[in-house]
């Protein structure tokens, strides 16, 4: 089952091309934003980790109404990315939890990225929050040590599930080929068994680029692209990736 946002249907035909925002100051987000709303891309993440007054209520606060403003025209994702799990602040779950009540007050974004490992009281807290405002609740596990076996990350996904997740998302780091070839195997699997929602895997570095590729052919719902600063290892220029996944489809389409 796909998930349609603003006109962009998430689990269907090609990977959906999200492009991630990492800057520090109000003027340089809010830029970003408008400059990526032009792009040839199908969505946007904000990872609001890098912001550098995240801990200050009113700033964030002024900062989402601004968002709002915009009324950016593609779907745009909301992540507080943990240290914990590769991302660029330590924050206490009831402000994690805070953060994203302002931005749910100021309608200022479509899909919010909760991690499982917050635990499953925060992560309900957290659903009933995004879901009363009619929002899209993503949730997310990442490994940047290691891949999990087949079983490990289909658990991961169970719980997910079990938690009213309308994305699952998994990305972790490969050690070698098998480790890829583990994960787009776990990728087809859990496809198959939640069919009735959009599932996101990838395997990151040079190692996992081809994960970022086949989604069509294995499942995965969007892929993760560059303009400029990456916020992940492997990503690639949105450009050159939109030509690849092109390219893949027009072979698909025409077997």
């Amino acid at each position: 089952m796909s998930i349609e946002i603003k006109g962009v249907i998430i689990g269907e035909g090609k990977p959906k091309v999200c492009v991630p925002i990492v800057e520090s100051h109000d003027e340089a987000i809010l830029n970003k934003l408008k400059e990526f709303n032009e792009l040839e891309v199908d969505m946007i993440e904000l990872r609001i980790d890098f912001y550098e007054n995240i801990h200050q209520e009113e700033a964030l606060r002024n900062l989402f109404l601004n968002i709002a403003a915009l009324q950016i025209q593609k779907p745009v994702i909301l992540t507080i990315r943990t240290a914990a799990e590769g991302g660029k602040v330590e924050i206490d779950p009831k402000d994690y939890f805070n953060v994203y009540k302002l931005a749910v007050e100021a309608n200022a974004f479509d899909i919010y990225d909760v991690e499982l490992a917050l635990g499953t009281n925060m992560a309900i807290e957290l659903r009933t929050l995004i879901h009363d405002a009619g929002k899209y609740m993503l949730m997310s596990s990442h490994n940047f040590d290691r891949t999990p076996e087949v079983d490990s990350l289909m658990q991961k996904f169970r719980s997910m599930d079990s938690l009213e997740a309308d994305i699952m998302k998994v990305a972790v780091m490969p050690e070698d080929y098998q480790d890829l070839l583990n994960l787009l195997s776990f990728t087809v699997q859990a496809k198959h068994e939640y069919a009735q929602k959009p599932i996101v895997t990838m395997s990151m570095s040079s190692i996992g680029l081809t994960s970022r590729l086949v989604g069509e052919q294995f499942g995965s719902a969007i892929t993760f692209a560059t303009v400029g600063k990456a916020s992940a290892p492997g990503q690639i220029d949105y450009q050159e990736l939109n030509q690849m996944l092109d390219i893949i489809h027009k072979n698909i389409q025409e077997a």
